[in-house]
C-alpha cells in the first residue's frame, strides 16, 4: 500500500498539472501551487487508479513463496529453504524495530513484498 499511502495526498504525486512548474526556487505562492494542481475529477480518477494498483490479490504470493512443483532438485530446494530462513529473520528484525513505533514502517518487509508484479 506504499504507493497509495504516498500518492493519496495529491501534491505528493499530481497525475496532471494545470500550469507549468515554476522556473525559480523560493518564489512560488500557495495560490500558484493550488492553481497548478489537478481538478477534483482528475484527482478522484488518480486516487481510484492508485488504490486499485496498490491492493494485494487474494491469492498473492509474497517474496520467497514459490509453488513447490516448479522446483524438484534437492540443491534448489535447500537454497530456497535458506532464502526463506533469511527472509524470516528480516521480517522478525523489522517487526522488532516497529514494535514501539507510533508509525511503523513495514513496506519493505519481505512478507509484504509480492513475489512478482502483474498489472
Amino acid at each position: 500500500l506504499l504507493m497509495y499511502d504516498w500518492c493519496s495526498w495529491i501534491p505528493n504525486a499530481p497525475p496532471t498539472m494545470r500550469a507549468p512548474p515554476p522556473t525559480a526556487k523560493g518564489v512560488v505562492t500557495i495560490e500558484q501551487i493550488v492553481d497548478s494542481l489537478p481538478d477534483r475529477g482528475r484527482s478522484c480518477w488518480h486516487l481510484g487508479a492508485v488504490w486499485a494498483l496498490s491492493q494485494f490479490q487474494e491469492n498473492e504470493l509474497f517474496l520467497g513463496m514459490y509453488p513447490e512443483e516448479h522446483f524438484i532438485e534437492k540443491p534448489v530446494k535447500q537454497a530456497m529453504a535458506r532464502f526463506r530462513k533469511n527472509l524470516e529473520a528480516i521480517v522478525s528484525m523489522i517487526a522488532e524495530r516497529n514494535k514501539n513505533k507510533k508509525l511503523p514502517y513495514y513496506y519493505l518487509s519481505p512478507d509484504r513484498i509480492p513475489n512478482s508484479v502483474a498489472i
